[in-house]
């Protein structure tokens, strides 16, 4: 099996105390000390403000990945609705909105792929996203 590492870092002087946090952890299967064995990873061009499913749970053979999401917009007004649900065709009445990412934000979470995730673009323009799927 391989191994997959996830790590981040964060640090701020937004207050009077400074903070810095740091936090590493090897990634397995759910429940077992089993290490992963798939990566999707992909990059879509999206050209409407329809909601889509970006990941949906027929995608992924198991019962629980992580999901990493970038926004590589260098234009910070840009932006995508992440949700979780079914878009059907573009009408978003199943989802739960859980964030937007603007341009050069990303998002790294625990997915028990009982839902699709979602994507909304802000504009109709071309606007890539990227994601990477690890189970």
């Amino acid at each position: 099996m391989a191994t997959v590492t996830a790590a981040i870092a964060l640090s701020s002087d937004i207050t009077d105390s400074n903070i810095s946090v740091s936090n590493t952890s090897t990634l397995f299967t759910a429940g077992t000390t089993t290490g992963l064995d798939t990566m999707t990873s992909v990059t879509k061009v999206l050209k409407s403000t329809d909601q889509v499913d970006l990941i949906t749970t027929g995608s992924v053979s198991t019962t629980h990945a992580y999901v990493y999401i970038n926004n590589p917009s260098t234009d910070h007004t840009e932006y995508f609705t992440i949700a979780i649900g079914n878009a059907g065709a573009g009408t978003p009445t199943d989802t739960e909105e859980i964030g937007r990412l603007y341009g050069g934000d990303f998002m790294w979470f625990p997915w028990d792929v009982d839902d699709d995730i979602c994507v909304t673009p802000s504009v109709s323009t071309d606007m890539t996203v990227e994601y990477m799927v690890f189970s």
